[in-house]
């Protein structure tokens, strides 16, 4: 009797043990935390942080990658260009899940050749409650060839 009851003690301690390291947190140093923007799939050109120039032909896609504490919009289109989609969200999964709030936002821009042409895409970053006040302006030289 006293060695099942030794056994069952052993079993139990074990299952705590077990139980308690698979709870064990991670500290923020122990792993990476970033949340990169996601690349829409079969984009021809990605331009991160506004840096470059875009050349393309007709029907192709780009991407324009952003982050920042406030908004990016674009205030100067092309013509020869599309804008098909734009995203934004956290660059951290502390703020994707919670417990930070603020920080910096990542935007992803997801625009089309529709015709040839030649023209500045013209993005812009300002504080949302305060569009007037530019802080970046970002102009990205796009070609489109047949």
């Amino acid at each position: 009797m006293m060695r099942v009851l030794r056994l069952l003690l052993l079993a139990g301690i074990a299952v705590a043990v077990l139980a308690l390291t698979a709870c064990d947190r991670v500290t923020p140093g122990d792993r990476d935390t970033s949340l990169p923007p996601p690349i829409p799939g079969g984009v021809a050109v990605v331009i991160d942080e506004g840096d470059g120039a875009a050349s393309l032909r007709v029907g192709q896609t780009m991407a324009v990658t952003l982050s920042s504490n406030f908004d990016w919009q674009i205030t100067t289109l092309p013509d020869h260009l599309e804008l098909l989609e734009t995203k934004r969200g956290p660059t951290d999964t502390s703020q994707r899940d919670g417990g930070a709030t603020g920080g910096a936002m990542w935007f992803v821009f997801h625009l089309k050749a529709v015709g040839p042409g030649e023209g500045d895409l013209v993005l812009v970053e300002a504080p949302e409650w305060e569009p007037e006040r530019q802080l970046q302006t970002f102009v990205i030289p796009v070609q489109v060839e047949p």
